[in-house]
């Protein structure tokens, strides 16, 4: 299939804009795309955050696993409106601008000496790099992808959605007095394990199907960070897509150069 492009944006400055965490949505026009980045390195400037030095650990993170430094992306210290067991947050308003929020005890480097700074901010980044996604399957797979811990990196994705704890609570004080209500928790956890396994393979199966083509896992491994849900499950299955004329595959091809 030959592809003509009509944009203004050169090779050079996609990729440039790509190294910085600035990743074209599936539908996301040029002129969108450059709004979108404009927004966000205004609403970087406009107030303070976190110190540069805090950022060093999760930029090269997630630099080394799928090719971005995120550079101006706001980031603060702060307990609102986070759920218990978060330690952080990236919230995403309707113009597609990223903020990361992280609790007031990561500005000491870790939080209950369970989750380091530097392993948070990664985690979060992988969020606002795929901002213009609406991929719920395995977005939160290439972000614990970015854990220091293996089993963390394995059976962190377990809840995909933000009210699935929720419910595990709720199963969880259930069965402090009836048995149904460990019945319901059990039900979940199979559930929640039967997914994991079934997506952890799914990628694994795409990440070596594009390998073939590829040659390069690094080059694999940030063209998979770029995909759709649909075209990694098409991938899965050994069925490549052209893709299309959009900027997230006039970039992505750019992979293969």
């Amino acid at each position: 299939m030959k592809v003509v492009y009509y944009e203004f944006m050169t090779d050079e400055e996609l990729l440039d804009f790509n190294s910085q965490g600035f990743i074209p949505g599936p539908e996301e026009s040029e002129a969108a795309f450059i709004q979108r980045i404009e927004n966000i390195k205004f609403a970087y400037t406009e107030q303070e955050s976190i110190p540069p030095a805090h950022w060093e650990w999760g930029r090269l993170r997630v630099k080394e696993l799928f090719h971005f430094e995120p550079v101006s992306l706001k980031a603060y210290y702060s307990n609102k409106r986070l759920a218990p067991w978060q330690g952080a947050a990236c919230w995403i308003s309707e113009n597609r601008v990223c903020q990361l929020q992280l609790r007031e005890g990561f500005r000491k480097g870790s939080y209950l000496k369970f989750y380091s700074r530097g392993e948070i901010l990664a985690h979060e980044s992988v969020h606002a790099a795929r901002a213009a996604f609406e991929e719920p399957e395995n977005e939160e797979f290439f972000a614990y992808a970015t854990a220091e811990y293996r089993w963390r990196r394995i059976f962190g994705p377990i809840f995909q959605r933000i009210w699935e704890p929720w419910l595990l609570l709720i199963g969880l004080i259930l069965g402090l007095f009836w048995k149904i209500g460990w019945v319901f928790v059990t039900i979940l956890m199979i559930g929640g394990f039967g997914r994991l396994i079934r997506r952890h393979l799914r990628l694994s199966k795409a990440f070596k199907n594009l390998m073939r083509r590829v040659k390069d896992v690094k080059k694999a491994r940030a063209i998979l960070f770029r995909l759709t849900d649909r075209e990694i499950q098409e991938l899965s299955r050994g069925i490549w897509i052209d893709g299309d004329t959009t900027l997230r595959w006039r970039l992505i091809r750019l992979y293969f150069n």
